[in-house]
């Protein structure tokens, strides 16, 4: 499997390169001569020279740097002023457009990636509004919805797909709800249902969930599915001597059993078949913000892919890259103090193995997954890179803040000791993030 950490090298090459080239492009229109592109940091292992700027790789592949004129205050006399194709000479806004260009492509890539994602690949549903797995004493139960029913319209408004019960739930006003539905042995029997809701209750809350026949609707090449022989379409049929009738009952019995050898019968084509599988321990959310070890054998459900055309991508892309923006956004700013009060797992941290580790398993679920997964990277490297910290973009932006407070810049000594801070500051961090991917779950 090692050409899928070849995807992993990609993946970080091509985020790397964006980010690189907002600084470089910024520099370049803003006249300021820029010395070296490297992809890499430490010794430079290949290197090329064109129109004044030598563009290199460089031995340690954990990111890169644009080296424009004037900007390193170990080079040159400190007592010369800077020359105007120096990056410090100049204006400060010209200056923290160069360095905020950086982190801002990679926003701009995250949102193109992801519209392209949806425009090839589509939008996944759950299928049929089929009616699993009803909770007791919920208002669903007691409006007198039932497991198996198909929602045929909710409010009066037709539906075809889950998609559009949950767009339909969200957008109601207070009230009880309408749904017809269709029962009976041949499904063919329209029921009128109504639920009583308390105002402001959200579709989740109802107590229902989608039947998800236990089909299997795609597995991880090289996972302990693929290896045991099962394939997309797969139907389940038990796992180990229990059967299974849907998707969280074959989840649940896989979940259970990290490390366990297990048998699995599934149907394929009219033919019964059978291998022994040992699920592999994984991580799942465990909805506080937190994971939970569980076993798995990396498949996924059934899903309906909807073909969309390129306007609705663009939208559908743009919302959620600001979703997933957000959501990180916040992650980061609540960190420390969940961690401090112990509502967060540090083991939810993960390093550059891990980073590594995670582009590896979605280059082998499939390219959607792979560019998904690069758009949710460079999402993190927009965040990451705005922080206010030494060596970080944010933590130019932050010198800048204060020049500007100040009516002069630091001294080169003084950006000497900022720059040394940030280097120990991020080989400690690198270090203890290391130590957690190597000795996670141990």
């Amino acid at each position: 499997m090692f050409v899928f950490y070849i995807y992993a090298a990609v993946l970080l090459g091509i985020l790397i390169i964006v980010h690189e080239i907002g600084h470089f492009v910024a520099a370049r229109l803003a006249g300021v001569t820029v010395e070296r592109f490297s992809i890499g940091f430490g010794p430079r292992i290949l290197t090329m020279k064109r129109g004044g700027t030598e563009y290199a790789i460089s031995l340690i592949p954990l990111g890169g740097y644009v080296k424009m004129a004037g900007m390193d205050p170990t080079e040159g006399n400190g007592d010369e002023p800077p020359g105007p194709n120096t990056f410090l000479g100049k204006r400060i806004a010209v200056r923290a457009l160069i360095v905020a260009a950086g982190p801002v492509m990679n926003f701009v890539w995250a949102v193109i990636v992801m519209i392209g994602v949806f425009w090839i690949g589509g939008i996944a549903t759950l299928g049929e509004p089929i009616l699993g797995e009803i909770e007791a004493g919920s208002p669903a139960d007691t409006g007198g919805l039932l497991t198996g029913d198909r929602i045929v319209s909710v409010n009066g408004q037709p539906v075809e797909l889950w998609d559009d019960v949950y767009g339909l739930l969200s957008e109601r006003d207070e009230g009880p709800i309408e749904f017809v539905v269709e029962r009976g042995a041949d499904g063919t029997e329209a029921v009128p249902v109504t639920v009583e809701t308390p105002p402001d209750t959200a579709g989740q809350l109802l107590g229902i969930t989608p039947f998800v026949p236990p089909v299997i609707g795609q597995v991880m090449r090289g996972g302990p599915a693929d290896r045991a022989g099962l394939a997309d379409g797969d139907r389940v049929i038990s796992i180990a001597g229990t059967p299974v009738d849907s998707w969280f009952d074959l989840s649940g019995l896989i979940y259970d059993r990290e490390g366990e050898e297990i048998e699995i019968v599934w149907e394929r084509d009219g033919e019964r078949m059978s291998a022994v599988v040992t699920p592999e321990e994984g991580e799942e959310p465990d909805g506080a913000g937190g994971v939970r070890r569980v076993g798995l054998i990396n498949i996924l459900m059934p899903w309906t892919v909807r073909k969309i055309g390129l306007g609705e991508a663009i939208g559908t892309g743009v919302s959620v890259t600001v979703d997933r923006f957000l959501e990180i956004a916040e992650f980061f700013v609540m960190l420390i103090p969940r961690l401090i009060r112990g509502e967060l797992s540090a083991e939810t941290l993960g390093g550059p193995i891990r980073v590594v580790q995670l582009a590896s398993e979605s280059a082998r679920w499939g390219a959607d997954f792979f560019f998904g997964f690069m758009a949710v990277m460079s999402l993190n490297l927009f965040v990451i890179n705005l922080l206010p910290l030494p060596i970080l973009d944010g933590g130019h932006l932050l010198l800048m803040v204060l020049e500007r407070a100040r009516g002069r810049r630091l001294t080169d000594r003084q950006l000497v000791v900022w720059q040394q801070v940030g280097l120990v500051f991020f080989a400690g961090l690198m270090i203890a993030l290391i130590y957690l991917d190597v000795f996670r779950g141990r």
